[in-house]
């Protein structure tokens, strides 16, 4: 599933096309400090440089790496890989960088920390101190520090952000062009089939999969795609005029509006919110449900204004069990890093992100770009699978199983058996695998469970998409 407010000049991409040619983003920088894309003196502009026509598969490769798609985590293996002085093209299918955007926002600031990122002032709008789950029954339990926990994020304009830092580091980012085919020859290279204003071919050494959750260019690869019981349709509604804590997330559990997931309400400043909802069906009209019939959250929006509305998709399963080929990984979405427990991807999708640009940065500087050199990208993968996502994917299917009592049961249990000691104490917004782990091993637990399991639904399958 992250507002200060300052100064920082802002940039605006210029994008053109015509039926001839596709365009390459270059970045012009003004006077100021040219490293550093968080000074606020520094100023930017994008400048348009035309693509000749790329050969077919030759003996010369143009790039050492196509980076398929422009979010968050193409962006920066592509920013990573770059740095290090390889030749890296980013192919988005959309003429805008972040646009459509199809995410809540919220972004932990130690998740951010640990990938090295700094988003400047202009892309935050809310800062959040904590959470609080609301249960079927209205029970309710607060999950809040004293530190800030989080950032609420305008994510067209950190997309942007982000692409603007790829190129800084070397990279060029072609948008309005779509990877139809890819061919890898094992010994020769890559051949990247476009479909823009034109057909063309851009040839590479290697290519890392950011298009998302699709699955398009997995098959093409011959990777795993994330597979259809893991995507849960998601629903989100900006919205002005709400009435409620601007400082805290709220989650909303319970089959009666959102069976297999949750709603939330996320503080965007000023009176306003995003209100969604994510289930394993009609999530439109369970959300407008609910903004009608939901006791509380109706009466923090029933005065408000719905500004836009648009829809997406919640992976909850486990990440697919391969990672990379020859020549090719996925990054991200596409290979399904993402929290069950929530949704939320750009965090340890940024931290794939890291791993594919260490790995495959070595590897080419190896000339060794065979399945087997990869591996090591596979290899940390794993870790990350091992140690947090497996651990949230238990929990979240457990969830699912239970109904409306179950769930009022183990939030109830939470507060009474200061349970919630535990997650303020050694919780993280994104790397929850740690704090899960220490729960399921207090014996207070075994209370909370032998509670739970009398409310359990024999007719949810809370378990598909598997545990591997």
């Amino acid at each position: 599933m992250g507002d200060l407010h300052g100064h920082l000049t802002s940039t605006h991409s210029k994008v053109h096309a015509d039926s001839n040619h596709l365009f390459v983003f270059e970045l012009s920088r003004g006077h100021g400090d040219t490293t550093n894309p968080c000074n606020p003196t520094s100023t930017s502009e994008v400048r348009v440089k035309n693509v000749s026509s790329a050969p077919i598969l030759g003996a010369i490769l143009e790039h050492d790496v196509i980076v398929v798609g422009a979010g968050p985590a193409g962006l920066i293996a592509a920013a990573d890989i770059a740095r290090k002085g390889h030749d890296v093209i980013v192919l988005e299918e959309h003429g805008t960088i972040g646009v459509p955007d199809h995410c809540a926002g919220l972004l932990s600031i130690s998740g951010l920390k640990t990938l090295g990122l700094h988003p400047p002032s202009d892309v935050i709008q809310n800062v959040i101190s904590g959470a609080r789950i609301h249960a079927p029954s209205g029970l309710s339990i607060e999950i809040n520090r004293s530190k800030k926990e989080a950032l609420v994020i305008d994510r067209r304009k950190f997309d942007e952000w982000l692409g603007l830092r790829a190129e800084e580091h070397g990279a060029k980012i072609v948008t309005r062009s779509r990877a139809v085919n890819i061919r890898i020859d094992r010994s020769r290279g890559c051949t990247v089939t476009i479909q823009g204003a034109e057909h063309r071919r851009l040839t590479s050494k290697s290519v890392i999969n950011a298009e998302g959750f699709r699955g398009v260019i997995s098959k093409t690869l011959g990777l795993p795609a994330v597979p259809k019981s893991a995507k849960y349709p998601a629903y989100q509604y900006e919205m002005s005029n709400v009435h409620f804590s601007q400082d805290q997330v709220h989650m909303f559990y319970g089959r009666k509006f959102a069976p297999g997931f949750f709603a939330w309400m996320i503080p965007l400043g000023d009176g306003r919110a995003r209100v969604g909802l994510a289930s394993m069906n009609r999530s439109k009209m369970r959300l407008d449900a609910a903004r009608h019939h939901h006791p509380v959250i109706h009466d923090w929006v029933r005065d408000a204004k719905i500004e836009r509305g648009f829809g997406g998709v919640v992976l909850v399963g486990m990440p697919v069990k391969r990672f990379s080929v020859d020549r090719a990984l996925g990054v991200g979405d596409s290979i399904g890093m993402v929290k069950p427990t929530t949704g939320g991807g750009v965090i340890l999708g940024g931290q794939t992100a890291r791993i594919a640009a260490q790995v495959l940065s070595g590897q080419l500087e190896r000339e060794d770009l065979s399945v087997r050199g990869l591996g090591h990208f596979d290899k940390g993968c794993r870790v990350i699978v091992k140690r947090e996502i497996r651990p949230m994917h238990i929990a979240q299917r457990a969830l699912t199983l239970l109904t409306d009592k179950g769930l009022d049961s183990v939030i109830r249990d939470a507060r009474d058996l200061n349970l919630l000691d535990i997650v303020k104490r050694e919780g993280d917004m994104d790397y929850q695998g740690r704090v899960i782990s220490r729960l399921l091993q207090n014996p207070r637990m075994v209370l909370v469970g032998l509670r739970a399991i009398r409310h359990i639904n024999p007719f949810m399958n809370g378990w598909k998409g598997g545990v591997h």
